[in-house]
Formats: structure tokens, sequence, C-alpha cells
């Protein structure tokens, strides 16, 4: 029988994840995390270097989520409420979202898989109080009510169980307290014409995984290097889909967004006529309904 709310999510969801489920181990998420850092450019180079490439290619990428002289993301997080508070970030990479809490004035943690993610961080905020840790979102190292804010920018479709992720983020949450999270989302340009068309039709990759879509979609893999394998596994949620996973916190709030450059890899887009035709406005637009991510904004 189920005791704890962890065990009533993973035995209501078990089916779900199983369906979804997944070859992978969260060792092989962490020597790939490990291996190939999420830097966006060389990591031969220097870590100032890092995290001042990392800040302009997403302030690039992210344009329509926050004003030119705001913190990243400050369009969907209300940083100044943070003020004071204890938070706690989920896969930190090169610390460019734990820098923004920083700058806020929280209580900042931080947790990752990624040895390499955890030495860059430990550079990056040496004269901070930023408490970091090699840990798993499987089994976060806090106790239960902790924080009043759990975010995740991109990071918990990589997880091995995705489940248990999210079950974990709901403990350690106080009575109230905030789930911020990045999702790739099942729908939108990127989605069908990125990943179906041209890695699954063109690419071959349905026929490799016998036209079992969503087998070919779990193996849809991220490429933050020339060299890079691409990640273990990515998942690509559908509304219905995260409303199940995530029935235990009392409000769950989604919105549909993405990257500027997702409909840059729609045919004709690079013809000049293109800038006219997606302008920033338009752009902006069609990716507040055909994106390629979910930001989830939910309540313990």
């Amino acid at each position: 029988m189920s005791n704890t709310l962890e065990d009533k999510v993973l035995d209501t969801h078990g089916e779900d994840v199983q369906a979804r489920g997944t070859q992978v181990s969260e060792g092989q998420v962490q020597d790939f995390w490990s291996t190939f850092p999420m830097v966006y450019g060389p990591t031969a180079t220097t870590p100032e270097k890092i995290f001042e490439n990392m800040e302009r290619v997403l302030r690039d990428q992210f344009r329509y989520m926050q004003g030119p002289d705001e913190p990243l993301l400050a369009g969907l997080l209300d940083y100044a409420a943070l003020k004071g508070k204890p938070v706690l970030e989920i896969g930190f990479g090169t610390g460019w979202l734990l820098n923004e809490l920083v700058r806020a004035g929280a209580q900042v943690h931080g947790i990752d898989l990624s040895r390499s993610h955890e030495a860059l961080c430990r550079y990056r905020f040496r004269d901070q109080n930023v408490k970091l840790q090699i840990a798993s979102a499987e089994n976060i190292p806090y106790p239960n009510d902790t924080f009043d804010l759990v975010a995740a920018w991109g990071v918990l479709h990589h997880a091995a169980d995705d489940a248990r992720c999210y079950a974990e983020v709901h403990r350690v949450l106080k009575p109230g307290g905030r789930m911020f999270l990045m999702l790739y989302r099942k729908g939108g340009s990127k989605y069908y014409y990125q990943n179906i068309f041209r890695k699954g039709v063109l690419g071959g990759g349905l026929f490799q995984h016998r036209f079992n879509v969503d087998g070919f979609i779990r193996s849809v893999t991220d490429k933050y290097s020339e060299d890079s394998p691409g990640a273990p596994i990515s998942r690509h949620y559908t509304e219905p889909e995260l409303r199940r996973l995530l029935a235990h916190f009392s409000r769950v709030g989604l919105r549909i967004t993405g990257a500027r450059d997702e409909l840059s890899e729609i045919p004709l887009s690079h013809l000049p006529i293109s800038n006219w035709v997606l302008s920033e406005n338009r752009r902006a637009a069609l990716l507040r309904r055909h994106g390629g991510f979910w930001v989830v904004d939910a309540i313990k």
C-alpha cells in the first residue's frame, strides 16, 4: 500500500512512466552532462568567456521573455518576491539563473548531476553564499517543506525518472511554494519539422524505431557541441500528460513559449523576405501558440 505522497504519485503514474520509460540510467545522464556540459559553444576557453557567451546567447534566444535591461526570464519569474527566500535550482548548468537569483537577494541553493557544471559554478560563485551540490532530482537532499521556489529550466525532461523528480520537488516545497519549470513540448514547428520530418523521416529515425513515434521521440536528442552524441533522453510532453504527472500540485499553470531561432528551422526562413514575414512581433506571437517549450508554474 502507498503511504507517502511520492508513493501515491509514482503509483498513479507508474503505468505512464513505464510506457514512456526508458532504458536510460541516471548514471548515463550524469556521464553525458559531465562530458558535454551545456555551454552553447566551445568548452576550451576561460570560465568567464563561457559565462559571457551563455548570457549573450540566452538574451538573444529568450528575448521575448524579458526586456533588454531586465534579468533573464523577468517576464516569467517575479524576482522581487524572492528576496530573502530559500530557493533551489535543479540542473544549474553554467549558473545563469542562479546568478539572477543571487542578484534578487534570495537564499540560493543548487543541485546538478554534472561534475562539469558543479566545477564551473563553484568557481563562478566562489565569493557568494551559494550552496551547491552534485545531487539527483530523484532524491533531493533536503528536508520536506524547505523552499519557497524550486526552478529547473530545460532539465527534468532529461531525467531518467521524471515522475519521481516531480514528486521530490513537491516534497521539498513549502506549502504554497512554487515550482517553475521549462519542459519540451510535444507540438509546434520545431517538434514537427525538425524532429519528426528532418530527423524522423529524412534522417531515418522513424524507420530505425519501426515507426514507433513515441519511441523515436524519446530518442530525439539535444546536441550542445559539434562532437556531442546528444543527451541520453529528451522527453516531449502534451498538456494532458503534464497535468496528469503534476496532479498532486494544487494549481498548475501552463504556457507555451520557445526560443527565437525555433522558427529559423522551418523551410524558406532564410530567404531575405523572411525577416519581413516573420517580424519580431510575429515571431513572438507564433511562439506563444506554436513554440517548443512549456513553462510550468505550479503551486504546492
